[in-house]
């Protein structure tokens, strides 16, 4: 488990940006067309590795090139994450962040999928990371705390801990006031979309 704190790092990409630049800048970004024709086949091909990965370096390239944040998130809507590595999850609140304007429920849907899953840690690495939360609350996106908030109340429930235990692992995360946000769990269309990536 890694300690989840405000990584600078993502901000700081000037070099790191230079290995995208080169199909980046040749992309003819057509705002107007629809969604599979406004990039280049390169750029739809890159965006899909960044997806995949943790998104550290797709928020790296979306701050650097904003006019894609929209295509992102729209094309995130399809692209449930058959790769098995999770989001960063600072990375991941950032691509909340910037997809406000842009937001469908299978959009946050997917991003969710890809948060890290508690489930996967030990009792002693969930009770470090409920401090985490705590620490990192008003830095994340409320989607992403409300969610981490419900998976430790979750596992405290399902598990056969102690009662001492339960409040250790409770005590930190306590006082975070719930925050109503967007409600991407409501039955729609989008309910059951997953649609490998097209070509």
């Amino acid at each position: 488990m890694e300690a989840y704190q405000n990584k600078g790092r993502l901000t700081k990409g000037i070099g790191e940006i230079e290995q995208y630049r080169t199909i980046l800048e040749k992309d003819l970004f057509q705002s107007d067309e629809p969604h599979w024709r406004r990039i280049s086949k390169n750029t739809i091909t890159l965006f899909q590795v960044l997806i995949d990965r943790d998104l550290t370096d797709l928020i790296l390239v979306l701050e650097h090139y904003p006019r894609y944040r929209e295509w992102v998130c729209e094309h995130f809507r399809y692209a449930y994450s058959y790769s098995e590595q999770s989001a960063d999850i600072y990375a991941a609140s950032q691509l909340l962040f910037m997809g406000e304007p842009y937001f469908s429920k299978q959009f946050v849907r997917n991003v969710v999928r890809k948060l890290p899953a508690i489930s996967e840690w030990s009792l002693e690495e969930i009770k470090a990371f409920s401090h985490q939360v705590f620490e990192n609350h008003q830095a994340w996106h409320p989607i992403v705390v409300n969610y981490y908030c419900d998976a430790l109340h979750t596992y405290s429930q399902q598990q056969r801990l102690h009662p001492l235990q339960v409040i250790a692992l409770m005590a930190p995360i306590k006082k975070i006031a719930r925050q109503k946000t967007y409600d991407y769990e409501a039955e729609d269309r989008d309910a059951v979309l997953d649609i490998p990536y097209m070509n």
